[in-house]
């Protein structure tokens, strides 16, 4: 808890500095004390989770290939032409397999009953690097999970895996700082705040775009990349998502599957944009814009 409370601090001073010399200017910040409660359990949860996310995939190839769960982690282990190369080059095929694959997990939980726990990621009416902590530990191990298991099948060194994680994580919290950065010709290589934020925004504008949380390729070439020249001004879902930490957490197992709210709210029109067909959250179809 300590050491939670000084990386607070210290990520405080940081953003808060970049947020104040670069932010978006809003009135007020909704849901701070809801995020410092995530901030001060979601880490710890998500350790567990790790563990937990990275065991089953590995129970799950250990099974798949004909060996047993006790014999899972020596699987994990093996030695394979992956694990063999350099250490960097491992961790830019990490990192490019982790994207692609939480490229289409994150599409998944925007559809069905998957979305009522992403929902309350997006539940953040005002978005700053402090929303990123905001995450459903169903949302987490599952993700974590589906994507462990071609990097482990695929054999690479655990130490690049285990160092992926936490980079991942830091990278989470730049893209979702309240600034406007796109940057410039490298907005199609990589992950921006500006690309991020909206994906956040209120579903009648972005509707179910940028998915990717590192390299906006995936998106690019699967029709989901919005990037317009000026930025989102709501974030949010149209679900009635408590504001507290109990209530979120307890809310995707209570709640109906959310209404399509594409089909009564009107889309934002613009000329230099092109539509693609994609499933909504009922199952229906509706348009994704792409820039």
């Amino acid at each position: 808890m300590i050491a939670l409370a000084l990386t607070l601090v210290v990520l405080a001073v940081v953003f808060g500095a970049i947020e104040r010399r670069w932010g978006i200017r809003r009135e007020r910040r909704r849901g701070r004390f809801t995020d410092l409660v995530y901030w001060l359990t979601i880490p710890v949860i998500s350790k567990v989770s790790s563990v937990i996310a990275f065991a089953l995939a590995a129970i799950g190839l250990a099974l798949l290939v004909g060996g047993s769960p006790d014999g899972a982690f020596a699987y994990v282990a093996r030695a394979s032409w992956f694990a063999e190369r350099s250490l960097g080059l491992q961790v830019v095929l990490v990192l490019v397999t982790a994207d692609f694959v939480g490229y289409w997990v994150h599409r998944a939980f925007h559809r069905g009953r998957l979305w009522r726990f992403h929902a309350i990621h997006h539940s953040s009416k005002d978005l700053d690097w402090l929303s990123s902590i905001r995450v459903h530990p169903i949302n987490d191990i599952v993700q974590r999970a589906l994507q462990a298991l071609p990097i482990l099948a695929m054999g690479f060194d655990p130490r690049v895996v285990a160092a992926g994680v936490p980079l991942f994580a830091l990278y989470g919290l730049l893209l979702h700082a309240n600034v406007p950065w796109s940057f410039g010709p490298l907005r199609y290589v990589i992950a921006s705040p500006a690309f991020h934020r909206w994906h956040h925004t209120s579903e009648a504008v972005g509707l179910d775009t940028n998915f990717a949380g590192l390299f906006p390729i995936w998106d690019l070439v699967f029709g989901t990349f919005h990037l317009p020249p000026h930025a989102p001004r709501s974030f949010g879902v149209s679900d009635a998502i408590p504001d507290g930490f109990i209530g979120q957490m307890t809310w995707p197992f209570r709640a109906r599957v959310p209404l399509d709210a594409y089909a009564s709210t009107p889309h934002v029109a613009s000329s230099d944009r092109t539509h693609h067909l994609l499933p909504s959250r009922s199952g229906q179809a509706h348009s994704a814009k792409t820039r």
